[in-house]
């Protein structure tokens, strides 16, 4: 009786050891937009400066991973009903941290400026309600930080035009279908530049505002695992120099 047990035991044990190695072999499925330097498609292979930081990590961390690039509306939509586990780099607001369960450390500040076509008249001197009248180009479902997303959602800018990426908006300011554009500096500096764009635009200043961006897990799935693994590789990746090492590869 007591073999029978013993022999019974170990092969429910070996029925859960399976279970775990299949469930620890099914890798995170991470999300994103294109937009360069920070992550995109190339030939088949996702890249780019927020790409190489959390395959590091995940290395680190000993987790499978594997990346896929859509367009942004549709990463966060993935991220927020399941068909992925996470999305990236996604900046904090209200309504996403609703859906979504944010990691403690931040993958890349973002700096959001505005553009606008060489020779435009348009000046910005950190008064959102000058630019009330001007036809502002945004990517849908971006965020700009608080005050001017806000400033979209109560009108008080009244024409925004969304574009589902970086690019068109590069080409509908040039094209003047709209009087400015608002995106990240590094980013759509990188997009210029790679397009042979950059003579035609010009950056204006102040800032728009300077936010901090994160990987975002899908809330309904306890992923609180796997994204405290990935904070604490991430951090100590910030304490040993190999992240700014990734960072001065796309900003230098």
């Amino acid at each position: 009786m007591a073999g029978t047990m013993k022999s019974i035991t170990l092969l429910i044990l070996s029925f859960v050891l399976l279970g775990s190695v299949s469930i620890a072999a099914e890798p995170i499925r991470l999300v994103t937009g294109n937009y360069p330097p920070y992550e995109y498609e190339e030939a088949g292979e996702v890249k780019g400066l927020v790409v190489e930081v959390l395959k590091e990590a995940f290395a680190r961390s000993q987790l499978p991973v594997e990346f896929k690039v859509v367009p942004w509306a549709r990463a966060l939509w993935m991220a927020q009903h399941g068909e992925a586990d996470a999305v990236f780099a996604t900046i904090k607001t209200p309504e996403r941290e609703q859906l979504l369960n944010f990691s403690n450390e931040s993958l890349i500040p973002l700096s959001s400026v505005f553009f606008v076509k060489k020779g435009s008249p348009i000046q910005y001197n950190g008064d959102l309600n000058a630019l009330a009248e001007q036809n502002i180009g945004l990517l849908r479902q971006g965020s700009y930080g608080a005050v001017f997303d806000a400033a979209v959602k109560n009108g008080a800018l009244k024409h925004p035009e969304f574009s589902i990426d970086t690019l068109t908006n590069i080409k509908k300011l040039i094209a003047g279908r709209i009087d400015l554009m608002a995106g990240d500096r590094i980013g759509t500096l990188h997009l210029l530049q790679q397009n042979k764009l950059l003579d035609q635009v010009t950056v204006l200043s102040p800032e728009i505002n300077t936010s901090q961006s994160y990987l975002a897990f899908y809330k309904t799935k306890d992923h609180s695992a796997t994204r405290n693994a990935i904070d604490k590789a991430i951090k100590a990746m910030k304490k040993d120099g190999s992240y700014q090492r990734i960072v001065d590869k796309y900003t230098r």
